[in-house]
């Protein structure tokens, strides 16, 4: 199968520094991509390449974080924390971008400041494989410290592992989707859509100072609308919000069914 399709510009110029055209050749180049230092010249480029990919990772996030909420209206919940999870793991990555910070792919996962004199840092340490759980390892390396998301666990789990596990549980673990029951964690949820509040309790949740999120009852909501929220705070900071496009931002609001619904949540995006 012939499916064609555009890689992260960041990704495709790095391996373009490096004399790579394609994802085959980079296997045969890991030391030139390891050791590769960033010039004055290919780092400016870079930061260009990564305010273009921080939209579409916000692009994603933002339908993402539409179909789930979409799906916890209709009581979907097993299709909910999938798309939620998602949601939260593109945020990161547009977060990361607008802080001019790549995440590059060869064989495990590596981040790579775009400032001249750096080149891709990676680890042995095999949780830095996959790309979501090395990109989202990557951001904990260098934020655990500002991102208030990570300033507390639930149980044993940050937030951003929390979200994994019940994505993991949902997709590999259990045997299959639970409709028309769900898991307990999404319990509270359920009632609101029985009580007709879930507007309301969305609302609370974005105004909530950081409380809700590490509490399980709120938790598989919470996180991705406090991330949703950090996120449009770093692309109006870095002056990328009105790069998206009007057309997409009335896609997802369409997904989420915002007026119909008379939602209120995360207006600096569904205006």
């Amino acid at each position: 199968m012939s499916i064609s399709f555009n890689r992260n510009r960041a990704q495709v110029l790095f391996e373009r520094f490096i004399g790579v055209s394609s994802p085959e050749e980079l296997k045969e180049n890991r030391n030139n991509f390891k050791c590769h230092v960033l010039s004055s010249d290919e780092a400016t480029l870079l930061k260009d390449a990564l305010d273009k990919d921080a939209v579409d990772f916000f692009y994603n996030g933002i339908l993402s974080f539409s179909e789930g909420i979409d799906a916890v209206f209709q009581k979907r919940f097993s299709w909910a924390t999938v798309e939620l999870y998602y949601s939260v793991y593109y945020l990161i990555r547009a977060s990361l971008a607008t802080k001019n910070i790549a995440i590059l792919r060869c064989f495990s996962m590596y981040r790579l400041p775009a400032r001249a004199g750096e080149k891709p840092y990676g680890t042995g340490n095999k949780k830095y494989n996959t790309t979501h759980e090395g990109t989202i390892n990557h951001y904990q390396d260098v934020f655990s410290l500002s991102d208030k998301l990570l300033s507390n666990n639930i149980e044993d789990n940050d937030a951003y592992e929390w979200m994994m596990n019940a994505r993991e549980i949902v997709n590999y673990r259990c045997t299959s989707f639970l409709e028309p029951d769900c898991l307990e964690i999404w319990d509270y949820f359920s009632q609101c859509v029985n009580d007709g509040t879930l507007a309301t309790t969305l609302s609370n949740l974005e105004k909530d100072p950081y409380v809700m999120c590490f509490q399980e009852e709120y938790a598989v909501v919470a996180i991705p609308i406090k991330r949703m929220q950090e996120t449009i705070a770093d692309m109006v900071t870095y002056g990328l919000i009105g790069n998206l496009e009007d057309q997409r931002e009335l896609f997802a609001k369409s997904v989420i069914d915002y007026d119909r619904r008379s939602l209120s949540i995360l207006s600096q995006v569904f205006t």
